[in-house]
């Protein structure tokens, strides 16, 4: 804690600095803000000292959706023991279902999950979409289909996000918080690949669209769907980046054709635009929406987060 406090003297006078450099140039050119915040960023990240990377590897099994590639135990209907939410040491950046702490959870409210499934297509005894329904929805489409190598680099565990906000769930909904459960840091990036539940509904589309029939994304809004992920920073209360996200497509078509194709390969997704963050609120949006919102599934897998604090 004395560090984090130390830390944040620094870049309190590091700010301080950089605004009385600016208001000593010539008095009839205002300060460029861009240029403000991005010397304040590098300033303050040049005052964090240790670099971790969180690979979800060697953890405990009762930190993750153990029972079933559905997650059986990330809900409070499970009859064992429910998922832990995860955090990692020493960084303190914590993945965790929403309301994880405060008694029984359900992942349908959104949050994260850590997993070993790659399920990429139909196993034994299933059928039709299972593999891209719910039913699969802690699989990670990468890697040799069931052999639990689908992380990044052909690792074993990944987390697995879901959750998002928009007009049709706004009164309930919350956006999936990614957050250090002391002091701060900076969240670099991530490695992100889709879900085999996304990647399936992208290919193949489902029900619940607006035509009530299965509709690939590459045919949606006249040949011009498309799925992203965004990512928000806040230190404290306040937003960071000036409050813009950072965002990154998972897809994306145009005139019926790829201009993003489906993220099935790792993909790094540079978070470093944030800068020092107490939190990271991530969401979804995309074009394919229904009665009940978004229909491409809110879900995208995620390995080796870089840190620094």
């Amino acid at each position: 804690m004395k560090k984090s406090h130390f830390s944040k003297t620094l870049i309190i006078a590091a700010v301080s600095l950089v605004v009385a450099s600016s208001c000593s140039k010539q008095n009839d050119l205002a300060p460029d803000p861009v240029a403000q915040n991005n010397a304040v960023a590098t300033t303050a990240k040049s005052l964090l000292t240790s670099s971790y990377t969180i690979t979800f590897e060697g953890i405990g099994r009762g930190y993750m959706a153990d029972t079933t590639s559905y997650g059986d135990n990330a809900y409070s209907s499970w009859g064992g023991t429910q998922i832990a939410p995860y955090t990692h040491s020493p960084s303190n950046l914590k993945f965790a279902i929403k309301g994880a702490g405060s008694g029984p959870v359900d992942y349908y409210n959104g949050g994260f999950v850590v997993s070993d499934w790659n399920y990429k297509s139909n196993i034994p005894g299933k059928s039709g979409d299972w593999w891209y329904s719910y039913l699969n929805q802690c699989s990670v489409y990468s890697g040799t289909h069931g052999a639990k190598n689908g992380g990044y680099g052909g690792s074993s565990n990944f987390a697995v996000l879901f959750g998002y906000v928009d007009a049709w769930n706004a009164s309930y909904a919350t956006r999936p918080v990614m957050n250090f459960t002391s002091g701060s840091g900076v969240v670099d990036g991530m490695y992100i690949c889709l879900s085999s539940y996304t990647y399936g509904v992208i290919q193949n589309g489902n029900a619940f669209g607006s035509s009530g029939t299965a509709t690939p994304l590459k045919d949606i809004a006249n040949g011009e769907g498309y799925i992203k992920l965004l990512a928000y920073g806040y230190n404290g209360s306040t937003p960071t980046n000036n409050g813009d996200p950072v965002e990154i497509y998972l897809a994306r078509y145009s005139n019926h054709l790829p201009v993003v194709s489906p993220l099935t390969a790792w993909t790094y997704f540079d978070l470093s635009d944030l800068g020092t963050v107490t939190r990271v609120e991530f969401n979804f949006e995309g074009n394919d929406n229904g009665s009940y919102g978004l229909n491409t599934p809110a879900y995208i897998c995620i390995d080796n987060v870089d840190v620094t604090i």
